[in-house]
């Protein structure tokens, strides 16, 4: 098996603030739903709360879809790993007939 490629830590350090990024952003976004959903905003306001709301939508859905891709090269890689023991395995077992 080769050796485990080891994660940069400048990677790892921006996903923990791309993450630490996506719940403020989250947060910020249902602010602004809960502001609109009540009325009463003037409509220069909601304009601006509107456009807020839609670019942080993207960017969320943007952060969502790459640990989604994230998400399944990993699980890419355990398959991978899995599969290749497995014929160790067999390979190992038929050397002791």
């Amino acid at each position: 098996m080769p050796p485990r490629k080891e994660k940069p830590a400048a990677d790892t350090r921006a996903s923990e603030t791309a993450i630490a990024s996506f719940e403020s952003e989250f947060e910020r976004l249902n602010a602004i739903v809960d502001k609109l959903e009540r009325g009463n905003v003037p409509l220069g306001e909601m304009i601006a709360l509107y456009e807020e709301a839609m670019t942080l939508s993207a960017r969320l859905k943007s952060v969502l879809t790459d640990a989604e891709l994230r998400v399944e090269r990993l699980a890419a890689v355990h398959e991978e790993n899995v599969s290749s023991a497995g014929a160790n395995d067999i390979l190992e077992s038929e050397d002791l007939f």
